[in-house]
């Protein structure tokens, strides 16, 4: 039950992805700015575009690739299903801030860093559960 749950949470974290993912760059200039430091890096529209979708795609893929290897019995796979919905948020956040980075209006950039910390915190939290939920499952069936 909670495979199909996490599966489909996972479907529309995918499609989230893909609409902010469009929506950003739609609106970004023909070079983006990732990072705004004395070594300042910039990448051109194009290749932003071609460079996140195959991540976006690698990604997403490798839930097909963990379903067909997993043991079917461990729960393993609905919990990584999850996993990647989390990743999804983050990649969310991200978007959110070269978004707003590059937008050109002014705007405190520290109001983004609860999205992107808290999505960070997220993923760190799911990663320290699969142990958590191995370790009580041997408990419960000794």
């Amino acid at each position: 039950m909670a495979l199909k749950i996490f599966k489909g949470v996972w479907f529309f974290s995918v499609l989230a992805v893909l609409g902010m993912f469009f929506y950003v760059y739609a609106g970004l200039p023909e070079l983006v700015t990732l990072w705004d430091r004395p070594d300042q890096i910039t990448i051109s529209k194009n290749g932003l575009f071609y460079l996140t979708i195959l991540a976006i795609a690698i990604l997403n893929a490798t839930v097909y690739l963990v379903r067909q290897v997993a043991d079917k019995e461990s729960g393993f796979i609905a919990w990584f299903y999850g996993m990647i919905v989390t990743v999804n948020v983050f990649v969310i956040a991200v978007f959110g801030f070269i978004h707003v980075f590059n937008g050109g209006d002014r705007y405190d950039y520290s109001r983004m860093a609860p999205a992107i910390y808290g999505s960070l915190v997220l993923i760190s939290v799911w990663l320290i559960s699969w142990p958590v939920i191995r370790i009580f499952q041997k408990t419960l069936s000794k």
